[in-house]
């Protein structure tokens, strides 16, 4: 099916690359917004898209800031000296959403984030639930409290000394080494994405695929994904928005299974009544995994289900 890529201008003047996959209906059964995982890029998302494409749905997906072409070249992938990145990208999701809004007046947004996407998801509808019809959050966590309080210590201590632009090996190892721990021996850098080798080596070999971030970046990420998991956060999610989450019981971001309940948990304690959790085997990317065929029609299922009782 065809795409469109297009850019907008941000607040601070940024271009932020996104696609966009337009519905063979004239009238879209629903409006996705998708935000990717930290260090990938929007156009790993081609498949999905194109099944809800097919499905009838509208598809926007960008490549948030620092992230895949949204840059104006490699050097700058993962680079950063902002404010603050993980408030900069929900509030781009923001200016997005409202792009999108004027081409879709009468629509609220599925928002559906992955890893990293899912922590910005989380808190766009703590700030904008109005805007957002249905909540998908794929491959999300809860805060590793010794990883996460350690992770936030140490970038400290290196932004510091350093300042907030230079990477560290320190910190990276810290996460991305320490996924791939969980899979020993390793064949490549990012076996903890998926257990299909194809997927794996296809984003191992990716140009856009970001190794490593300037220390704000980790100190930001991190202090989102601490942000979204306190009690105040699922106390200000709409009750009303029915949440739909799927991860993998080997998934090492979601504590291979255990972050993600308690994450699910978090939300029905908080008064959330309409909440789905679908667990697989499988590892963190479960669109990429050797069941994804399951993975997608559940939740296609999921989400037909949901739009025709709204509608």
């Amino acid at each position: 099916m065809n795409y469109d890529t297009k850019t907008y201008t941000t607040r601070d003047n940024l271009e932020i690359f996104y696609y966009h996959w337009k519905s063979p209906n004239k009238q879209p059964k629903g409006i996705v917004q998708i935000s990717h995982g930290m260090g990938e890029h929007a156009g790993r998302y081609k498949n999905i898209a194109e099944i809800l494409q097919k499905q009838g749905y509208e598809v926007y997906a960008n490549d948030h800031r620092i992230h895949g072409k949204s840059v104006t070249s490699v050097e700058e992938l993962g680079v950063y000296d902002g404010a603050n990145y993980f408030d900069d990208a929900v509030e781009d999701m923001k200016e997005f959403a409202d792009l999108i809004k004027k081409e879709h007046p009468n629509e609220k947004l599925i928002l559906f984030g992955h890893s990293m996407g899912s922590f910005f998801s989380r808190d766009y509808v703590t700030k904008y639930g109005d805007d957002v019809k249905l909540l998908v959050l794929s491959g999300t966590a809860s805060f590793i409290k010794f990883m996460g309080t350690v992770g936030l210590i140490g970038a400290n201590v290196v932004k510091f000394f350093k300042g907030g632009k230079p990477s560290n090996d320190v910190l990276k190892a810290m996460f991305f080494n320490e996924f791939s721990k969980k899979f020993k021996p390793n064949r490549t850098k990012v076996d903890w994405i998926s257990s299909d080798e194809n997927e794996v080596d296809l984003f191992d070999k990716d140009p856009l695929r970001i190794e490593d971030f300037s220390t704000k970046v980790f100190i930001d990420i991190i202090s989102g994904n601490k942000k979204v998991n306190e009690r105040e956060a699922f106390k200000t999610t709409p009750k009303g928005i029915p949440i739909y989450m799927f991860a993998g019981e080997s998934d090492p971001v979601g504590e291979m299974g255990k972050g993600v309940r308690k994450v699910a948990k978090q939300y029905k304690r908080a008064g959330i009544k309409d909440l789905t959790l679908k667990m697989y085997k499988g590892r963190h990317e479960m669109l990429n995994e050797v069941n994804k065929i399951e993975v997608e029609k559940d939740f296609i299922n999921w989400l037909n289900a949901k739009v025709e009782a709204i509608n």
